[in-house]
């Protein structure tokens, strides 16, 4: 029976652990975005000024501070700067910057996903926010709730917005890197990205059907016709000739190239 009971609370564990490990996450897509379990995106791009300005300035909380918050782009209010999320003191003398823009990390506790932050001070003094991100079907506008320092040094805000919801706000793929051509060595052209070209594609092949033709003919005339030593290349007369073409060759290109040019030593 305890063993009975032992496997029945190792089972539960795994399986709170599955479920966990399923449901609570929101994979990091970009500054702005995550991905959940079922390939769904909250997306909070849209919501975002993009001008150095907080979307949701100088809210008050039951703390006495102001708060200020700006979704996937950083802004700049007193001496808080390049700033997700900032504590403004009640005169508005004094300014703490409670997240940076770029520290963003994403969480879902099965029902909300959360926007996370940090930032820490030129004093060492590490300042963590929690944006819990509620999903409003109706498609109202986006409501911002801050809570205030929840514990010593965490910050908790809500904000309520149809980009919460799973698909809410953009949800297409993944933004890729830009495609712009990426400068090569002196000499080398834009459209040398490194590939085979068609020539050689095509030096290959005829190397390729070269070495093919000479060994089954070999074997050809070897088995077949009894040749020994060099009568056994097929169409040795021909192989034989060929250094001298190749510099014939030349000389015709050279002397096209270069008037006067006569010979190749």
């Amino acid at each position: 029976m305890m063993m009975g009971c032992g496997g029945l609370l190792l089972g539960a564990g795994v399986l709170l652990s599955v479920v966990t490990s399923v449901f609570g996450q929101c994979t990091y897509r970009d500054q702005c975005s995550c991905t959940l379990s079922d390939g769904s995106v909250i997306d909070l791009s849209t919501l975002g000024n993009q001008d150095q300005t907080p979307a949701f300035a100088d809210s008050f909380a039951a703390d006495g501070y102001f708060y200020s918050y700006n979704p996937c782009y950083s802004f700049i209010e007193g001496s808080c700067m390049n700033a997700a999320a900032c504590q403004i003191s009640g005169d508005q003398s004094m300014q703490y910057q409670t997240g940076d823009a770029s520290s963003v990390s994403f969480s879902f506790d099965g029902t909300n996903a959360h926007a996370l932050y940090s930032s820490t001070d030129s004093l060492g003094t590490t300042r963590n926010t929690d944006v819990t991100l509620i999903c409003d079907q109706s498609g109202g506008s986006a409501y911002f709730s801050p809570q205030g320092e929840i514990s010593t040094l965490n910050y908790g805000f809500t904000l309520t917005t149809k980009c919460a919801c799973p698909n809410g706000c953009g949800g297409g793929p993944p933004p890729t890197q830009p495609t712009q051509p990426v400068p090569g060595p002196p000499g080398k052209t834009g459209s040398d990205d490194g590939g085979i070209s068609t020539g050689t594609i095509l030096c290959i092949a005829v190397l390729a059907l070269a070495v093919v033709y000479l060994v089954t003919g070999t074997v050809f005339t070897m088995g077949v016709r009894k040749n020994r030593g060099k009568e056994a290349i097929p169409n040795v007369s021909f192989w034989a000739s060929l250094p001298g073409l190749i510099k014939d060759g030349f000389k015709f290109t050279f002397s096209k190239m270069r008037p006067g040019y006569s010979s190749v030593k």
